[in-house]
């Protein structure tokens, strides 16, 4: 029973949940900022053809700040994520943009021999009904 008034009285138990219940607040304006951001890029992508980086840029440190909170909440990791820390790192990433097929300038075409002679055998079927397990079943 000792153990057990030892964890009761532990003081750095007592800040942790502390900090726990002000990182679950910072979480749900999180996920209003994410949803904000989500509708934004959205339009962005609706009105211009392609996303916002900025705003690209918000949204994955977001989740990696909403990460490295749930880890923490979770008793996953000690370290307090921001403003306790640094704000996470960004990734690159090559974003979205809507583009006509005539703007695709890597298109390589391949020149099939129309004289080729191509059986059924050298074409690979996937389908189920070619399994041996299920010839015979309908």
């Amino acid at each position: 029973m000792t153990d057990g008034k030892m964890s009761l009285t532990n003081s750095e138990t007592w800040v942790r949940l502390a900090y726990m219940v002000l990182f679950a607040v910072l979480l749900m304006a999180a996920r209003a900022i994410v949803s904000i951001v989500v509708l934004v890029q959205f339009v962005f992508v609706l009105v211009f053809g392609k996303d916002n980086e900025n705003l690209r840029n918000l949204g994955q440190g977001l989740g990696k700040w909403v990460c490295q909170t749930i880890m923490f909440l979770t008793f996953n990791s000690n370290s307090k994520p921001f403003p306790f820390d640094e704000w996470p790192a960004l990734d690159p990433s090559e974003g979205y943009s809507v583009t006509s097929p005539e703007e695709v300038e890597d298109v390589q075409f391949v020149d099939v021999d129309e004289d080729a002679d191509i059986s059924d055998e050298d074409i690979p079927s996937f389908t189920a009904s070619e399994r041996p397990a299920d010839k015979g079943q309908d």
